[in-house]
């Protein structure tokens, strides 16, 4: 029935504007006709009369400018009221809302803060009562979403008695219908909802959601997908082939690492075609330190997409941790990016091996651009600052001004 009644809203306001346009497009014609007709039906305008004969001399056109000026004046006025009724019932709801959610707070702390522990017929009495303020469905939106709030905030046997009311309020229609509902906003409600009670049944219809072009929309599915700790192991982000956005990729790792999730399938995730996924598999390997997978990620190194590349390179200097692995970083320096690059000057920088470190860092500073030379000679004045006043007097003008840009940081 919720979901039935929105869908007549929605309907209705199109149907509303539909007309609108009709009307307009129709009085344009009507009001310099005598009369229309339509099929049998005819329809006479009572006004042409007095319309002529005030606009003896005036061209037909000046018809059409004469009733748009009308309709633009009308128009003004019924937008005028409609802005100060707008304003007036916003100011009205913001209040009544205001008062309502005070109720709903002081009846839910009621619940959960007893002076003596409920009796079971009690607690029955305070749902009902619970129910009984919130009637309509704007009033059980407040009512869920302060709940929400309060469980968000809470920990323990407090979560848990959140939880408990929550189910046995028993809104799981009133759930559905806003998931289903036309409008984004009830969606994502529906959305929060489920997420932070970790509600089941809904995953189907979650999973349609994760498929929106409404970004928002989209990483809020996923967000609810995995607080719901039914995927742990994120394929699901695979079998549905899914593009992510940067976005989605850090809101997945903040949830992952917010639920301490573990049993994710770091391979199929790395070795995915779809450059998104498999760049969220590197990451996840390398902030969960999982080094096991160093082989796999070293494959993904010069990969043509730059952030499955990028990633790659830096999980891979993260993990590196012998001279193959060092021979292997300097061999692939120029395919990596300006940022990956910054990563490997710094990984090749602080090995132990001076003499391969000094060579490198050279190397860079010779060949590189102006930002990685000033890198470079920043390790260089650590490890070898006799050796880097050789490019004092360079014969590279951006070679001169990186040493003396250094040299002053450091006086």
């Amino acid at each position: 029935m919720i979901a039935l009644n929105k869908h007549l809203k929605i309907w209705s306001i199109r149907l509303f504007f539909l007309s609108q346009i009709i009307i307009v497009g129709f009085g344009s014609y009507f009001y310099k006709h005598p009369q229309v007709n339509l099929g049998s039906i005819t329809i006479v305008n009572p006004y042409y009369a007095q319309i002529a004969t005030h606009s003896k001399d005036i061209p037909d056109w000046l018809y059409t400018v004469d009733y748009f000026t009308f309709i633009f004046v009308l128009s003004f006025g019924i937008i005028l009221f409609m802005t100060i009724y707008y304003n007036t019932n916003k100011n009205i709801k913001e209040k009544n809302d205001k008062k309502s959610i005070e109720i709903y707070i002081r009846n839910i702390f009621t619940f959960l803060y007893p002076i003596e522990e409920y009796s079971e017929s009690q607690i029955q009495q305070q749902l009902k009562d619970l129910k009984k303020i919130a009637l309509t469905n704007h009033q059980r939106e407040l009512l869920i979403n302060t709940l929400r709030k309060i469980h968000s905030q809470t920990t323990g046997k407090v979560r848990e008695k959140t939880d408990y009311l929550m189910g046995e309020l028993k809104y799981g229609g009133f759930i559905k219908a806003y998931l289903h509902s036309p409008y984004f906003n009830d969606k994502l409600f529906a959305l929060k909802v489920i997420a932070d009670f970790q509600i089941p049944g809904f995953e189907k219809h979650i999973l349609i959601l994760t498929k929106k072009r409404n970004e928002v929309l989209h990483s809020e599915a996923i967000i609810t997908l995995l607080k719901l700790k039914i995927y742990d192991s994120l394929l699901f982000l695979v079998d549905l082939k899914m593009r992510l956005t940067v976005w989605d990729i850090n809101v997945i790792i903040k949830i992952v690492q917010e639920l301490k999730i573990v049993n994710i399938d770091y391979q199929t995730l790395i070795n995915s075609e779809i450059p998104e996924i498999s760049t969220l598999g590197i990451m996840l390997a390398r902030l969960n330190n999982r080094i096991d997978f160093k082989s796999e990620i070293q494959n993904k190194i010069g990969n043509s997409n730059d952030l499955v590349n990028e990633e790659a390179c830096i999980a891979f200097s993260y993990f590196s941790g012998n001279e193959n692995d060092y021979d292997f970083v300097i061999e692939k320096f120029e395919l990596a990016t300006e940022k990956a690059q910054f990563q490997f000057i710094n990984k090749i920088a602080s090995i132990n091996n001076k003499e391969k470190a000094i060579k490198f860092l050279d190397w860079v500073i010779e060949n590189q651009s102006f930002t990685q030379k000033v890198q470079a000679l920043i390790f260089l004045l650590d490890l070898d600052i006799i050796g880097m006043n050789k490019y004092k007097e360079s014969n590279n003008p951006l070679i001169r001004q990186s040493y003396y840009q250094v040299i002053d940081i450091n006086i």
